[in-house]
């Protein structure tokens, strides 16, 4: 870069150019010279950028329900409200967390505990929306209906909502009600896929397209599988397709991790106990094809007192899968929970931090958005 050339670049120039890489990447210019080191850590320019992963949003229920995130370091990501006490006016007597999405959260409301409704939230900025109820009846609760599609590089302010509907017997797809923030309308469409699916926990949201975790319907099973397949669908319910993942006993979770889509299921061997296999698909749009990556032996991991454990999910920047092991169970939420990571290239598990007692539920992958064009459409508080 020439002194003339650069001379005429401005700062909030070099800030807003950077804030459209990877996190990864601001971090390498940080090396360029002293100017874009200075830049880049300082605090008002440091908002604009790519965040990094923060850790896990999740809820505890003793005494009410308590919402947390578990910083994956000492530092706590201090402008960031966990607890959602900005929805106070709302004056909801309980709240569910359904889902992130780039640093959008999705909540259930409830008042009185009985007249339900959707929120979408961003707690770095403290901005939140209420959705209008979805135009078709909601599924059981145990199923997970609800999903958010958030890309801010396509745009900072529009969102999408998916409500999966299913049959009433034994809960597979049948079909989904579409959110757009920008229409602030619902649209419906039936599901055009073959396979009974049954959905299970968590989503990602990649080049237009949300990817859910799911199970094949007994009787739809091959000897080569164990029933376990990748959702895929776009944002209008036009499109839809599953990715079968080639082994897996007990559905694991899916995350996006450095560019790629990846996958971890339970596995259990005769020999040597449960193993988690972490698969990667490089491009889900065309050649549907997992390559595995790793298989961790849990019980080498785990202490044995621990009397389980589940896939939290993996680091968006590294090769780094996290686990939450748990304690007893006394019916209503685990005891003595801790999140650990197992990293994959230099074989070392270790526990981050424990959790406060009693959580239970869903454990959300969170990395903070401050930008405040976030959730700028209009009703938004």
């Amino acid at each position: 870069m020439s002194p003339t050339f650069g001379s005429r670049i401005t700062d909030d120039l070099i800030v807003e150019i950077l804030s459209h890489l990877p996190v990864r990447s601001v971090h390498r210019f940080k090396c360029v010279c002293k100017l874009w080191r200075d830049l880049i850590a300082q605090p008002a320019h440091r908002k604009k950028l790519p965040q990094t992963f923060a850790g896990f949003l999740y809820t505890t229920y003793p005494g009410g329900y308590r919402h947390h995130l578990a910083v994956m370091s000492a530092t706590a990501v201090d402008s960031v409200d966990p607890s959602l006490a900005f929805l106070g006016p709302m004056n909801c007597t309980k709240i569910h967390l359904l889902g992130t999405c780039n640093g959008l959260l999705l909540c259930s409301c409830y008042h009185n505990d009985e007249e339900e409704c959707l929120v979408v939230c961003n707690p770095a900025t403290q901005r939140w929306t209420e959705l209008p109820p979805p135009p078709q009846p909601q599924p059981p609760a145990e199923f997970c209906a609800h999903h958010l599609a958030f890309d801010p590089a396509v745009s900072p302010s529009h969102f999408y909502v998916l409500a999966f509907e299913c049959t009433g017997k034994d809960y597979h797809l049948t079909g989904v009600s579409i959110y757009s923030s920008r229409t602030r309308a619902w649209t419906h469409r039936n599901t055009e896929l073959l396979d009974k699916i049954v959905l299970s926990y968590g989503s990602v949201f990649v080049g237009g397209m949300l990817h859910l975790p799911g199970d094949l319907c007994k009787g739809r099973r091959s000897e080569q599988d164990d029933g376990f397949v990748v959702v895929v669908v776009d944002m209008e319910g036009k499109t839809w397709k599953t990715v079968r993942v080639p082994r897996g006993l007990y559905t694991g979770a899916i995350g996006w991790s450095q560019g790629c889509l990846h996958c971890a299921t339970r596995y259990q061997d005769n020999e040597w106990g449960e193993e988690v296999a972490v698969w990667c698909l490089k491009d889900s749009n065309a050649s549907q094809e997992w390559f595995l990556k790793h298989t961790v032996r849990i019980g080498k991991l785990l202490d044995f007192l621990e009397m389980e454990y589940s896939v939290a999910g993996f680091h968006p920047d590294c090769d780094t899968i996290f686990f939450v092991t748990r304690g007893v169970y006394d019916g209503d939420s685990w005891d003595a929970s801790s999140l650990a990571s197992w990293d994959m290239r230099r074989l070392e598990f270790r526990t981050i931090r424990h959790l406060e007692n009693g959580s239970a539920g869903k454990y959300l992958p969170y990395v903070p958005m401050f930008s405040e064009l976030t959730l700028a459409d209009g009703g938004v508080h």
